[in-house]
């Protein structure tokens, strides 16, 4: 579809401001209930001024999808979208993809160690990235080695959300050397490995970062879903009901079935932030607590103040990131709020499940709800301004690699 094209057909809620300029933008996508040889998601280039379409664009699939059926999360579609002078940034699951500003590929890169990726933020030849499969936040170099890693379960506050402690997965020397393929989630279980779900970052001038534990789960019985992880693996997998009736009937125990990775959303869980220092010290910020799913989405605006998105009661949350004193909360999605951006404006756009919002945080008011796909199953991920001075993207990622596309398999 290109820019002549006049693009779906927009509901739209609400009475729009009459602004000076909003620039395109790009927005990444993730489709639920996917066939592994269905696309999973796009990355989407839409004019808010015109509420029209100008792009649909298919994207690279990450490895592994065929052993992955997680109908909501997974290693589906596409994840965050970073820019960072005349480069940009897209990743989906497990690759980063860097390009100028015509679209051109400069790179492209992953880690063992780094999966499920959420956010990330370009800088000159480095990017951060947020792993939530195993709670690690993972800085690349654009080929693919570790500069610098977090691994969140090794704060010593981290200790105070959980009821029993929680140990690193891997020593430093493993984690740098890829030991554990989590782009595999044969690999591991992601009931254990995903306890925080690491998905989203935001960089200040001092160096500090602020950290968003999207998902914090309160795990109990932890052996046993490391037993049940390890029987899976073998021809007993089969009899794990059986095996807990007879742990339940023996311990007298009424807890979640553990063998179950459902069981630990009825446990206790937080949506935590947390900031951490150039030196690697962390204090906690927000806590968020009673959420069914992962938060998402910090960012810092203009004056100074952040934004964090409660996905589970579709609230934005306007506070100071320094005192984290909380200036307002307003409800304002419906479905799945995640991916934000403040245009040039000063207003924001937010994504909720296959709609963009535009909201003005100082009226707190909602301008517009505008959908973007007619597909309810297609959610936003991500939301970013295309600046003026870079191309339309292109039409098939996958083609435009087509040269290197065996360096995209697993």
């Amino acid at each position: 579809m290109d820019s002549s094209s006049k693009g779906l057909p927009c509901k739209t809620l609400g009475k729009e401001k009459d602004f000076l300029h909003v620039s395109r933008l790009l927005i990444s996508t993730s489709c639920r209930h996917t066939a592994p040889n269905q696309p999973s998601g796009h990355l989407f280039v839409f004019d808010l001024d015109k509420k029209a379409l100008l792009r649909i664009c298919d994207i690279i699939e990450p490895p592994y999808r065929d052993v992955d059926p997680n109908p909501r999360g997974g290693f589906r579609g596409l994840k965050g979208i970073s820019i960072a002078g005349d480069r940009i940034a897209i990743a989906n699951a497990s690759t980063v993809f860097v390009y100028d500003r015509n679209w051109k590929p400069l790179a492209h890169f992953w880690h063992p160690s780094c999966a499920g990726i959420h956010d990330i933020f370009l800088m000159k030849e480095k990017v951060w990235v947020s792993s939530s499969r195993n709670d690690l936040l993972i800085c690349l170099d654009f080929n693919g080695r570790i500069v610098s890693y977090l691994d969140i379960r090794c704060f010593p506050l981290i200790q105070n959300y959980s009821t029993h402690r929680l140990k690193p997965f891997m020593k430093p020397g493993d984690i740098l050397d890829g030991k554990i393929d989590f782009r595999d989630p044969r690999t591991h279980d992601h009931t254990i490995t995903d306890s925080m779900h690491i998905n989203s970052l935001a960089l200040f001038k001092d160096g500090s970062m602020l950290i968003s534990c999207g998902l914090f789960r309160v795990v109990s019985d932890y052996a046993l879903h490391k037993i049940n992880h390890a029987l899976k693996q073998t021809p007993f997998s089969e009899s794990l009901p059986q095996l807990y009736r007879f742990y339940k009937k023996l311990f007298q125990s009424e807890k979640s079935n553990p063998f179950e990775a459902k069981s630990i959303s009825k446990e206790k869980t937080y949506s935590l932030l947390l900031r951490v220092d150039w030196n690697g010290k962390a204090e906690p910020g927000l806590s968020l607590k009673g959420c069914a799913v992962p938060s998402h989405s910090i960012r810092i605006l203009k004056d100074g103040s952040a934004i964090y998105l409660n996905t589970t009661t579709g609230e934005i949350i306007h506070f100071n990131p320094e005192n984290y004193t909380i200036h307002s909360t307003t409800p304002i999605g419906k479905n799945f709020l995640r991916g934000g951006e403040q245009l040039a404006d000063g207003t924001l756009v937010l994504g909720d499940n296959n709609h963009i919002i535009h909201f003005d945080l100082d009226e707190r008011k909602i301008l517009s709800k505008i959908m973007i796909t007619e597909d309810p199953s297609e959610a936003v991920f991500d939301i970013h301004t295309l600046p003026d001075h870079f191309e339309l993207p292109p039409e098939s990622f996958q083609q435009l690699h087509k040269d290197k596309s065996p360096l995209l398999q697993r």
